[in-house]
């Protein structure tokens, strides 16, 4: 999340973010975590299976 996307959130007196505000912030994470999600399984090493070696 950007801080440009931070800084238009409003908080309030009581330093409560308003309710749109906060569905708003919890939608933006959550879409953060499914790409990260994505990005790691794309990123994860295939592992390698060893060829036995023979003499």
């Amino acid at each position: 999340m950007s801080p440009t996307e931070l800084s238009s959130l409003k908080w309030s007196d009581d330093g409560e973010l308003s309710p749109n505000d906060t569905l708003n912030l919890v939608e933006r994470l959550m879409r953060v975590e499914e790409e990260s999600k994505r990005s790691d399984l794309n990123s994860s090493p295939i592992p390698q299976q060893k060829t036995p070696e023979y003499p």
